[in-house]
């Protein structure tokens, strides 16, 4: 290379040094210009949201039966920082929530914990677009906007401009100058329905060795909570197989799995109570020899009253009546073609006050009702119960378990991977200082917000509501009381309980960095947990 090619070729360089600088000082302008306005993301810091949202917690793996789940680590932590020692046991919650199937070393399972989820936020850009009841939302903190939890991720379930109230774990909603005798249920879209869904039992997850598991549980193991009639044994199996076209039937047992809002992330805080639940997915793939012969009818008994599902002849026929006089409430009758040939899923749901049938994921029946208000829900749900007597210790005053009976008939048939699920249950609480800052004004005392029917709750233009799905351990609209002075002062919005719309930064879209796993045992969490990512419903 001669000199003046060398000269030459110097200022290109340069150049192309200077060009490259330019163009990443535009794309990291570009870049925290669409951060600020349009996508942001967060980490969520607690488990309020489980299991839609992840806070710091550690995966739990049953050696009984392969089932895995998130458990709170508040408590692990806790026990580790105090530096005490000490067994923790691990549950297997599709076998028992009472007898663990192994103990481990607390701080085995300290040194497992990982972070909580990263999430990607969509922010609301008015008037394209606004905040919608059931969506998973950030927002800033109202009671305490410059502390250290500044943003906060619920999910939105009261809208400006009505009147809201919690009924039996239900959403009811009216005009702001609405009664309690007013207020209609506030039902969830399918595919929200779909992502809360909350796992109750699965037989997939059937013990891998029986023996081993009753040295462990020291006592012998109860078996499924579905018991079989007679000659009909189901016990350790994942397929259970009926040869007779004659008549069997499956009865749940609560002494075994209770039909109620437990929720494994909670695992280890055994303080929370539980309460009853009647809105329930229950589903099975189903093999019938003959599917035109094949009956089959679920029964459900709850609020005082019979749910029937029943499948024969062609036709679907939902019904409700009575569970004291057998007087009919309503019905609806749909003709419906079993698929031949093959199995077929079928999914029986009872949810938000609508009894739906879903084959293969296309819903085939459904029957609204409404029992006349959530005061006559709450009473329903109480049954034998005055307004009186449940309000006066609503925490106490539990509602009556539910009842599941599931009758077939007709046709030899084959059952697997039969589910039940349960829904988001908000329940009631009280109020406590404890919940409340004393910076922000004297504390706010009695039921919980929204749960009162005797003292509605309003909310008002530009006011949202938020709750967590995980009620039993979401500090919440519910509990918060007054907001700060500064919130007060800014916004000229005193009402407590709520988040001003100025505060709602936007929807949490999809977890786009699940929390990172280690790649040994004790080792430190780096690896994003990538089969976990997934869109937030």
């Amino acid at each position: 290379m001669n000199a003046s090619s060398a000269h030459q070729s110097a200022p290109q360089s340069t150049s192309g040094v200077i060009d490259t600088l330019q163009s990443l000082i535009v794309a990291f302008v570009f870049a925290m210009a669409f951060r600020g306005f349009i996508l942001e993301g967060f980490v969520i810091p607690t488990g309020s949201m489980a299991p839609t949202l992840m806070g710091a917690h550690v995966r739990v793996r049953s050696p009984a039966t392969g089932y895995e789940y998130a458990a709170d680590s508040a408590e692990v932590l806790e026990v580790q920082r105090r530096q005490l020692r000490g067994e923790r046991p691990i549950f297997d919650p599709m076998l028992s929530r009472q007898s663990p199937v192994l103990s481990v070393p607390n701080d085995v399972l300290a040194g497992e914990i990982r972070m909580g989820d990263r999430v990607l936020v969509l922010k609301y850009l008015e008037p394209f677009t606004a905040p919608k009841r059931w969506d998973v939302v950030v927002f800033k903190n109202p009671i305490d906007p410059v502390g250290d939890a500044v943003y906060y991720i619920k999910r939105l379930v009261g809208m400006p401009n009505e009147t809201l109230l919690v009924s039996d774990g239900d959403i009811f909603t009216g005009p702001l100058t609405a009664t309690a005798d007013d207020l209609r249920i506030e039902r969830k879209p399918q595919y929200i329905q779909r992502a809360v869904w909350q796992p109750v039992y699965d037989s997939d997850y059937q013990p891998v060795d029986i023996a081993r598991l009753e040295t462990a549980m020291r006592q012998r193991w109860a078996g499924s909570p579905w018991k079989a009639s007679d000659g009909w044994d189901v016990r350790g199996d994942r397929a259970w197989s009926w040869p007779k076209p004659s008549p069997a039937s499956l009865t749940w047992s609560n002494d075994i799995l209770s039909l109620d809002d437990w929720n494994s992330y909670n695992v280890y805080r055994r303080d929370i109570p539980l309460f009853p639940t009647a809105d329930l997915s229950i589903a099975a793939a189903i093999d019938a020899a003959d599917t035109e012969a094949f009956r089959t009818e679920l029964t459900m008994t709850a609020r005082g009253l019979l749910y029937h599902f029943a499948i024969a002849s062609g036709q679907i026929r939902l019904s409700i009546e009575s569970a004291e006089s057998h007087a009919p409430v309503a019905s609806a009758a749909f003709d419906v073609e079993l698929p031949t040939g093959a199995p077929f899923l079928l999914e029986f749901w009872h949810v938000d006050q609508e009894m739906s049938v879903y084959i293969d994921g296309s819903r085939v029946a459904r029957l609204d009702y409404d029992l006349g208000g959530p005061v006559k829900r709450l009473l329903a749900s109480h049954f034998g119960r005055t307004l009186e007597q449940v309000l006066a210790n609503p925490i106490g005053q539990r509602p009556t378990p539910t009842a599941l009976h599931w009758t077939f008939d007709g046709s030899p048939f084959t059952l697997r991977k039969i589910e039940v699920k349960r829904d988001l249950y908000y329940r009631p609480d009280y109020l406590s200082a404890n919940n409340q800052f004393a910076s922000n004004g004297p504390a706010i005392i009695g039921l919980a917000f929204a749960t009162d029917p005797t003292r509605l709750s309003r909310v008002n233009s530009g006011e949202y509501v938020m709750f967590g799905d995980n009620s039993g351990a979401s500090k919440d609209s519910r509990l918060w009381g007054r907001p700060h002075p500064l919130v007060t002062r800014e916004l000229g919005n005193d009402s407590p309980f709520i988040v001003p719309r100025e505060m709602v930064i936007g929807k949490a879209w999809s977890v786009y960095f699940p929390a990172p796993m280690a790649m040994s045992a004790g080792g430190r969490a780096f690896i994003p947990d990538f089969g976990r990512l997934r869109f937030i419903r």
